[in-house]
């Protein structure tokens, strides 16, 4: 019997690491020959890969982490590099990622390695032109939103739609019952999560604005309770001193996201995948951004497709309309938005409503077997030719 397909799986950040360890499984149900060889993280390790380096750490935000980070990225390239080169995979993964993914594909081109993206960056939202190198250096996209299949093809990028691991996992989640139980204490107290993020950068600035709402909400209901609820125990001082300042009493739970999402009757989150375990949940929503002002207005419009500029949150994105509130920048909370987040604890009609939309979005997303889907991909590939590399690139192109 000769030797299993040999694969490489690169992710980042702690949700990365979750949803490689679900494709290494899937891929070992497939081929249990495989040998898989990655960068990422314990649960990936769990699953029966190699680990390489850990990388859940990367995956950064903001102009100015991203500058301060990149001696440490192409550290990580290189390294990963030499890799390839001894290694010499049959195929490679990336999942999400983008910032340290583009790069790592242009090594994956240059090696002649063909490569599966597998949660492909938002392209269609920010920075529509970089399909045109995500085409250059992958052979298939493995999306997880609908609508992505028909804009990669468009642009000439092969591109399935495998369904979201997220929804997979949560539809797969047994909550803590008990837990819940506990987080109110009447019955009939409106319960108010606070989801400021997991990154150092925006924990902070996103959860001072959210306090501010929370008064509010205080203010046209006295009974709610709201709890601030983090990935992880390391997250705890960074919310600390912000609460430490704060008049409302605020409960802090650490590992209980999921819980305190599902019971929530408002949840005040901040963007990316919270919305979309959110919409899986039905929990109605207002959405947090924190981007400077400059950061914003020299950079950032710029790089926002002019059509989702105003709908830039993933429910709002997926419907196609603004259905949630969003609160862009690090700008103070405005009245108007205050009075959104009021509007949606009180007003059933609005509750209803956006449970509604939440529900259809749903729908759409809710295909079963994402990281099966998604290891069918990748084994496809074994053995197939990469192209070759241009002349013209160095593969270092950013």
């Amino acid at each position: 019997m000769g030797r299993g397909p040999r694969i490489f799986i690169s992710a980042g950040e702690a949700s990365g690491d979750l949803h490689a360890a679900g494709l290494i499984r899937a891929i070992r149900r497939r081929e249990p020959r495989a040998d898989i060889l990655a960068m990422g993280g314990p649960r990936m390790q769990a699953a029966g890969a190699h680990l390489l380096a850990d990388t859940t750490h990367v995956g950064i935000i903001g102009l100015a982490p991203l500058l301060s980070g990149v001696s440490h990225y192409l550290g990580l390239l290189s390294r990963a590099d030499r890799w390839l080169a001894s290694y010499r995979p049959d195929a490679a993964v990336v999942i999400d990622c983008p910032g340290f993914h583009f790069l790592l594909g242009s090594r994956l081109r240059a090696r002649q390695i063909p490569a599966l993206w597998y949660i492909p960056p938002q392209v269609w939202a920010w920075a529509p032109w970089r399909v045109a190198k995500l085409g250059r250096r992958f052979a298939h996209v493995a999306c997880v939103l609908p609508h992505e299949k028909a804009f990669f093809e468009n642009h000439g990028v092969p591109a399935t739609f495998v369904g979201h691991p997220v929804v997979e996992h949560l539809r797969a989640y047994e909550p803590d019952e008990a837990f819940i139980a506990t987080l109110r204490p009447e019955p009939d107290s409106p319960l108010v999560a606070l989801l400021p993020g997991s990154r150092r950068q925006e924990v902070a600035g996103i959860l001072k604005r959210q306090l501010v709402v929370a008064e509010a909400l205080t203010r046209a209901d006295p009974r709610c309770v709201f709890v601030c609820a983090l990935a992880h125990e390391a997250h705890r001082p960074w919310a600390a001193d912000v609460l430490a300042g704060c008049d409302l009493p605020v409960g802090t739970v650490v590992g209980k996201t999921s819980e305190v999402q599902l019971a929530a009757d408002l949840a005040l989150a901040k963007s990316g995948t919270t919305t979309l375990e959110l919409l899986t949940y039905g929990t109605p929503m207002m959405v947090f951004y924190n981007v400077g002002w400059a950061e914003w207005n020299l950079v950032g419009r710029w790089l926002v497709n002019p059509r989702y500029r105003d709908t830039l949150s993933l429910p709002n994105a997926l419907a196609g309309r603004h259905i949630v509130p969003e609160s862009m920048h690090d700008r103070p909370v405005t009245v108007h938005e205050c009075a959104e987040a009021v509007r949606l604890l009180t007003d059933d009609a609005r509750r209803r409503r956006m449970q509604t939309d939440l529900q259809t979005i749903r729908r759409s997303l809710d295909v079963p077997g994402s990281a099966d889907n998604a290891a069918g991909l990748v084994l496809d590939m074994v053995g197939r030719p990469a192209p070759r590399p241009s002349p013209w690139r160095s593969g270092f192109a950013m």
